[in-house]
């Protein structure tokens, strides 16, 4: 009673290497892992890339928004056009140093 279960055991063993090498073009097992560990790895990158698009654009969308309503309020307040200028233009600078350069080429007069 014993020896049916091992045997089954040997034989599942015996037959799994094969499928599986046939299945993934003939690899060894040594390849198919290298193989399955940048499967993996790119997902990874794919989904992180991704992610970070989508927050990127959805601050953006938030601070597009942000500074319309500002506009709209002040309008509402009875300020001109050059006063919202102003007020825009004296935001706080940007966070990162990549923005404050981006910036500081913008406002530069020609």
């Amino acid at each position: 009673m014993n020896a049916l279960p091992v045997g089954i055991l040997v034989l599942a063993q015996q037959a799994a290497p094969d499928d599986w090498s046939e299945t993934l073009f003939g690899l060894d097992q040594d390849q198919r892992a290298f193989l399955i560990f940048v499967v993996i790895g790119c997902s990874v990158g794919l989904i992180l890339g991704a992610l970070g698009i989508i927050s990127s654009t959805i601050n953006k969308v938030h601070r597009r928004r942000v500074e319309a309503d500002m506009k709209r309020d002040m309008i509402d307040r009875g300020m001109s056009a050059d006063e919202i200028a102003k007020v825009i233009e004296s935001a706080s600078p940007p966070e990162d140093a990549t923005q404050r350069w981006i910036a500081s080429w913008a406002c530069k007069k020609k």
